[in-house]
């Protein structure tokens, strides 16, 4: 279907999984009783049965309209602007960027207003002007439909890959098959005509191209898969953490849930900085049109990854000795330390996501088909999901493994941040980063010399970390 049909349906997904979660919020049936998680954690009742089905069912309608929402509207957005104009290719470019600044802005304005609202107002009226945002963005996006320029949906990008994965099992079956079969489909072929036995040669010799990149390009994304991982659990707990730290500026108390709008606000920022400052300065050393090449971008997005989790060891480190010199190890009391301490390592981990998400996105774009362009956003969200999952087992690994010290507690049991170890998990972290780094750098140094010996791609036009 065309991309502003898909567009609307996404944000149509956005709409209807806010109103759910609105009359969750909003009917004492639909949901278990309130009560002080942070001071009872222990007499909260958890959400069972049709409760639990209506949660996951909003939030797996959010989840597929955000989704969809990230992959379709730059898609959109590029269509109205033509790749043969060099003005318009610029100002495609730059609508790219005003894409993702207002997406931080977004982000910004909700983690600011909207919690302010759920926490002092209410959690039905929160989700309730969630929806209605969405609804007024839902109009405006279709107020525009008689200017849009409409492309009309040239087959599906996945198609590629499917040819791959099927000429892949048949390949598997190519020994099984007789020379004087081989033969007679020889012979059948050229009966059939030569133009056919042409338009058949082409198409193998495409989906076999097709094959050849992505056996190329898998390594990499497997590599960035592991410096995801790092990624997400640092960013999770330092959130968490902050929130047990003082979160006051003078008189004003920044709610918990706010404390995301650091990093964001560090991305905000970034994007101008960026593009006006730092890629010009790096072109007049590199020579690349971006200033660096998208696999140098991961590479420098890991690097900060590295210093941001040996740093927050330090931090936590500090942050557990003020704890204990205050006599809180026990009470799961928040920890007379300003929470600005974070302020650093949020700003590392913004440089990572910046530079390593959208760096994959525009390796992905360089160096693939026309059709696999399409599916560079989606491709790069699988990637970042896959580690988020992977996050999830790893902590059950680490906490399984690391009771067998300290008495039988693992190192993140508990609600109370002040018992854990996270100064010990934030150095496995660290550990854990620079082996996804060498690793990544070896197989992206690899690629780049394969473009280059072969004459193909964009990455090989400077050399790799």
């Amino acid at each position: 279907r065309p991309l502003i049909e898909q567009s609307a349906n996404n944000l149509d997904n956005f709409g209807h999984g806010y109103m759910l979660l609105a009359l969750q919020a909003y009917l004492p049936s639909l949901h278990p009783l309130d009560c002080e998680i942070n001071k009872e954690p222990n007499n909260c009742e958890s959400a069972k049965g049709w409760s639990l089905t209506l949660l996951y069912l909003s939030l797996l309608m959010f989840a597929i309209g955000e989704g969809c929402m990230r992959a379709c509207i730059p898609l959109l957005g590029g269509d109205q602007f033509s790749n043969d104009d060099p003005k318009e290719t610029h100002l495609k470019s730059t609508f790219l960027s005003w894409i993702k600044f207002a997406n931080s802005v977004g982000a910004l304005m909700g983690l600011v207003f909207l919690v302010w609202i759920e926490n002092n107002l209410g959690w039905a009226l929160g989700f309730m002007i969630s929806a209605l945002i969405v609804l007024v963005g839902l109009f405006v996006a279709a107020s525009g439909l008689p200017f849009y320029r409409t492309q009309k949906p040239n087959g599906s990008p996945l198609k590629g890959i499917l040819q791959v994965l099927v000429t892949s099992s048949k390949k598997r079956q190519v020994a099984t098959i007789d020379v004087i079969e081989l033969q007679e489909i020889g012979a059948a072929d050229s009966v059939d005509g030569e133009g056919k036995y042409d338009s058949k040669s082409t198409g193998t010799t495409r989906v076999e191209e097709l094959t050849k990149a992505i056996t190329q390009m898998l390594p990499i994304f497997i590599s960035c898969l592991l410096i995801y991982l790092p990624f997400t659990l640092l960013m999770t707990l330092t959130i968490q953490v902050g929130s047990t730290m003082d979160k006051g500026i003078g008189a004003i108390q920044i709610p918990s849930a706010s404390l995301i709008a650091i990093p964001t606000a560090f991305h905000m920022l970034m994007q101008p900085c960026y593009r006006q400052i730092l890629t010009p300065l790096l072109k007049r050393f590199t020579g690349h049109t971006h200033g660096i090449t998208p696999l140098q971008s991961i590479g420098a997005g890991s690097v900060c990854g590295v210093a941001a989790a040996c740093l927050a060891a330090l931090v936590e480190t500090r942050r557990l000795t003020v704890a204990e010199q205050h006599g809180l190890t026990s009470t799961g009391a928040g920890v007379p330390m300003s929470v600005f301490w974070l302020v650093l390592q949020f700003f590392l981990l913004s440089i990572m996501d910046a530079a390593s998400f959208s760096g994959l996105i525009e390796f992905i774009k360089s160096e693939s088909s026309p059709e696999m362009k399409l599916v560079a956003p989606a491709a790069q969200s699988i990637v970042a999901g896959i580690a988020a999952w992977l996050a999830c087992a790893f902590i059950q690994l680490v906490n399984n493994a690391s009771r067998h010290g300290d008495g039988g507690r693992g190192w993140l049991d508990g609600a109370d941040f002040n018992r854990t170890r996270l100064d010990r998990f934030f150095l496995l972290l660290a550990a854990l980063e620079l082996v996804a780094l060498i690793n990544y750098a070896f197989w992206a140094r690899r690629y780049a010399k394969t473009q280059q010996s072969s004459g193909t791609g964009l990455v090989g036009d400077s050399s790799e970390n």
